[in-house]
């Protein structure tokens, strides 16, 4: 199951960048009935903090972050050998349209309280994922238009 953010532009918000320019691909991905242990070694090979789940039919159904593992697993003394993604995952999984903008994608994060948000097409599948980080990269883009519409009372895209 998703909780899926769209939602109809604004005139400002169409000039602004979206999630797709921005985004990181390919995800890491794993099924849902591989082993923690085999996600963190994903993680480590891939460099990455976190897995995206994907069920039986090749949907995503959850993501796996480091922060997961060591708060649901670690701290627990769990044995990483035989427990698997699916009970580990967190879900629902929170995705954004590609299409959606940077402060939208922002925003949705914040009221959520999360750091990653998968990406997906217009079917519904993983195209990408975007982080806080990938917005904070570009938060001098959105103050540079943002410094342009106050001056001018205009914005001029140049994309």
């Amino acid at each position: 199951m998703q909780e899926v953010y769209e939602k109809p532009l604004t005139e400002s918000e169409a000039m602004s960048l979206a999630v797709r320019d921005i985004m990181s691909y390919p995800v890491v991905t794993a099924k849902e009935k591989t082993s923690i242990r085999d996600i963190a070694k994903l993680m480590k090979k891939h460099d990455v903090d976190a897995v995206v789940i994907l069920d039986k039919a090749g949907s995503p159904a959850g993501i796996i972050t480091e922060g997961d593992i060591v708060r649901r697993l670690v701290s627990a003394k769990r044995n990483l050998w035989f427990i698997k993604a699916d009970h580990v995952m967190s879900k629902p999984l929170l995705t954004i349209g590609r299409d959606s903008t940077l402060e939208g994608a922002a925003k949705y994060m914040a009221e959520k309280k999360v750091k990653k948000l998968c990406v997906v097409d217009d079917g519904n599948r993983l195209a990408g994922m975007i982080t806080t980080e990938d917005i904070t990269k570009n938060a001098g883009y959105l103050i540079n238009v943002l410094e342009e519409v106050i001056h001018t009372g205009y914005y001029m895209s140049v994309l």
